[in-house]
């Protein structure tokens, strides 16, 4: 038995390492995403753009806590700590369970939302974000190139794949066969939400296991500190 608790220890501690690794790698990529897509909030309609970049930003905060107290207490070989651990552990396995849910719940009004936010850029003639758009993701316009005729506008170069905006785009094969930047943008997210409600729902089981794990060596701590305090 105390070989097997010391493999567990070991196992712990390595995945609590790791894991304070990607919490800190959580944090810096939320805190870059929200850093690069703070222009959208230039159609200032109250879509709130940064709902995905500060969910991430807050799961690395809590990942880096919880996976610091599983370092620590089981460093000391701490009953309380590692019991503490095993809370947080549960209350973050809730916490990514309630968050899946909610990403396969809402995905298609989340999607609406980011096809109808590229429609408020357009309205808002927020032309420098289109650009980005345009570039990024190899589409022209609100929903297509004729978004640009209907305005009196000169196709842009980033229809074309230039990189400067304010050059004209004169092929037509080029810009007519890319699609609008709306369908390309929900289509985006629509690739990443696949991505994001798997990997929740696996590490929502990842949570459970580890949550199971840690509870069980809690148990066998408190068991040997009541023995050794009989015999002492």
């Amino acid at each position: 038995m105390g070989c097997l608790s010391g493999i567990v220890n070991f196992i712990l501690y390595i995945v609590n390492i790791v894991f304070l690794i990607v919490g800190i790698l959580l944090i810096v990529l939320g805190s870059i995403m929200l850093s690069d897509l703070s222009h959208f909030d230039a159609a200032g309609d109250g879509t709130n753009t940064n709902t995905i970049p500060i969910c991430v930003t807050v799961l690395g905060g809590l990942i880096f806590v919880v996976s610091f107290f599983g370092c620590y207490g089981i460093f000391r070989q701490s009953a309380c700590m590692t019991g503490a651990y095993t809370s947080m552990v549960f209350v973050l396995f809730i916490l990514q369970l309630v968050l899946t849910c909610w990403v396969f719940v809402n995905r298609s009004a989340f999607l609406g939302d980011m096809a109808n936010l590229v429609n408020l850029l357009w309205n808002s003639a927020d032309y420098t974000a289109m650009g980005v758009l345009e570039e990024s993701f190899g589409c022209c316009g609100d929903t297509s190139y004729m978004n640009y005729n209907n305005i009196g506008i000169k196709i842009p170069g980033t229809c074309c794949g230039f990189l400067d905006r304010q050059s004209t785009c004169n092929t037509p094969s080029v810009y007519e066969a890319r699609p609008g930047c709306s369908a390309k943008f929900e289509e985006f997210w629509d690739n990443n939400m696949d991505i994001i409600r798997w990997s929740g729902l696996g590490l929502c089981i990842f949570d459970l296991v580890v949550f199971l794990i840690a509870g069980a060596l809690t148990n066998c701590m408190r068991t040997q500190n009541a023995g050794r305090q009989v015999y002492a």
